[in-house]
């Protein structure tokens, strides 16, 4: 946390772990994940909120031992407006479930790993997290570079190489799935700005990939001498 939330949430009384700092929330989920005592685990992010028709309806559910865990649709609020299309939603997320029975990986935006039965909660508003997800351009190009910077080195970990055409085809592709192929333009304005940003993010990505490859061709001056 870069603000006051941790002095907040001890005037609340909660329990306050520190974690390092890493810019993205997987691997410090997994240190939240190790700290929680309790049966069942209801996991937030900052940017979350649940509303109290949920929360009643999943302290019912942990009363059953049917399942281990629970799929919860996700409204996701983008530049002020709620976004229904281009993937945006239902945009399921495993938040409400049973210790031990999910993780994650540390890699960012990875899926979770599951052991057990699962249920996804019926895709309606009143069954939906709230996520407050970019407030403004310039937050969503702030994540953006720091985004783009995890996942491009990610790939040069995970041994790819950089293909001249993925620098077209990737953002090309990104935004005919997010604005056509996924409805995005059902979302108005909204839709056409965020499939074009998300395009630039792809473009993004592959060219810090070929940056940071071509910096390992150069010649240092030191091996001229």
């Amino acid at each position: 946390s870069t603000d006051k939330t941790r002095d907040i949430a001890k005037k609340f009384n909660a329990k306050v772990f520190n974690h390092p700092y890493v810019g993205y929330v997987e691997p410090a989920r997994n240190f939240a994940l190790q700290k929680a005592k309790g049966k069942w685990i209801l996991l937030l992010d900052a940017d979350e909120v649940i509303n109290e028709f949920l929360l009643k309806k999943l302290i019912n559910l942990s009363k059953s031992d049917s399942y281990d865990y629970f799929r919860i649709p996700r409204q996701n609020v983008v530049f002020g407006k709620w976004i229904e299309h281009s993937n945006w939603w239902p945009d399921y997320q495993i938040r409400f479930f049973k210790k031990g029975s999910v993780e994650w990986d540390d890699a960012i935006h990875s899926i979770p790993i599951t052991v057990g039965h699962g249920f996804d909660l019926p895709p309606e508003e009143k069954n939906a997290l709230i996520h407050y997800n970019y407030e403004s351009i310039s937050q969503y190009i702030e994540r953006l570079n720091r985004y783009t910077s995890i996942e491009a080195h990610a790939l040069i970990e995970n041994g790819y190489a950089i293909i001249p055409n993925d620098i077209l085809q990737k953002p090309f592709a990104e935004f005919l799935t997010r604005f056509f192929a996924t409805n995005g333009y059902r979302d108005g304005f909204h839709g056409l700005v965020l499939a074009l940003l998300q395009a630039v993010s792809m473009l993004v990505v592959y060219v810090k990939v070929w940056e940071s490859q071509k910096k390992q061709e150069q010649i240092s001056p030191k091996t001229l001498l």
